[in-house]
C-alpha cells in the first residue's frame, strides 16, 4: 500500500497532507527518506517530523460537524502566524478535513478519522453545498443575473446550482463540490464584492444553531447513511409504529 494511503487509513492524516510531509522530506521509513511512490505493509518504523508513529488499535470512526470561524487555516499543521484547526480540541481521536474552506470564510466543515471516506467525500459531486453571501453594496440585479448564467473561468465556466437574493445584500448560493474554490473569483467578476462568506450546508448536513469554534459528532445513522450513500441523501427516519387499541 502506498505510504500516504496508509497514513490516512490508520487516521494519521489525510492523504494530501501525507503528501506534504513525504514532499517536504519529514517522513523517514526505516531510517531511509520517504519519496512519493513509496510502498509499506505496516510493519517499518516510520518517522513522521520527528516523531515515530504510533498506531493504536483502531478507534470508531466518526465525522465531525465543525462550525470554523473565520481567519483560521483548514489544516493539520501548527502554523507560528495563523490559527489551524490544530488549535482546537476535537478529542482523543486525530480527525483531518474533508475538503476545505478558505481562511477567510466561517461556517460549516466536516472533520473524520476514516481516511477511505474522507479521501471518497472530498472527492464527491453528488452533493450540494450552499453559502450564505454578504456583498459590500446592494447587490445589482444584472450582476446577479449574470451570476446565475455562469463565469468562464479560464477554460471553464463556473455555473451556480442556484442564487437567491434574500435581502438587498445577502445572497444565498449553491454549488456542487469542486467549484466552491470559485466563489469570490465568479462574484467579483460581476462585480459583487463579498464581504463575508458562511458555508451553512453541506449535502443534507446543515450548520443551524452550531456556535462558532463549536463541534459536534453525527450519531451512528448518519454516518451510516454517508458512508453508505454519500452526503446527498438524508438517512431515513425511524418509522413509529403506533398499535390500534384492542
Amino acid at each position: 500500500m502506498r505510504l500516504q494511503r496508509y497514513l490516512s487509513d490508520v487516521g494519521f492524516c489525510s492523504r494530501r497532507d501525507a503528501e506534504d510531509f513525504i514532499k517536504a522530506g519529514k517522513i523517514l521509513v526505516n531510517g531511509k527518506k520517504a519519496i512519493l511512490g513509496d510502498k509499506v505493509s505496516g510493519k517499518e518504523t516510520i518517522i513522521v517530523d520527528g516523531r515515530k508513529l504510533q498506531v493504536k488499535e483502531p478507534s470508531k470512526k466518526k465525522i465531525i460537524v465543525f462550525n470554523k470561524p473565520g481567519k483560521v487555516e483548514c489544516t493539520m499543521t501548527k502554523s507560528l502566524w495563523r490559527r489551524t484547526l490544530v488549535d482546537f480540541d476535537f478529542g482523543p481521536d486525530r480527525v483531518f478535513p474533508i475538503g476545505r474552506l478558505d481562511y477567510e470564510s466561517h461556517g460549516l466543515l466536516l472533520l473524520t478519522n476514516d481516511g477511505e471516506l474522507g479521501n471518497i467525500l472530498a472527492r464527491s459531486s453528488g452533493h450540494e453545498e450552499e453559502y450564505l453571501l454578504t456583498i459590500k453594496e446592494t447587490a445589482d440585479l444584472e450582476a446577479i443575473a449574470r451570476l446565475k448564467q455562469g463565469i468562464l473561468l479560464g477554460n471553464d465556466r463556473i455555473v451556480p446550482d442556484g442564487v437567491e437574493l434574500f435581502r438587498e445584500n445577502n445572497l444565498k448560493c449553491i454549488f456542487r463540490t469542486g467549484k466552491t474554490k470559485h466563489i469570490r473569483k465568479i462574484c467579483a467578476a460581476v462585480g459583487l464584492e463579498i464581504t463575508d462568506l458562511q458555508r451553512s450546508r453541506i449535502g443534507f448536513i446543515e450548520l443551524k444553531e452550531l456556535g462558532a469554534g463549536k463541534w459536534k459528532m453525527l450519531d451512528d445513522a448518519e454516518y451510516r447513511a454517508i458512508k453508505q450513500n454519500g452526503l446527498g441523501t438524508r438517512p431515513a427516519q425511524r418509522r413509529r409504529v403506533v398499535q390500534a387499541p384492542r
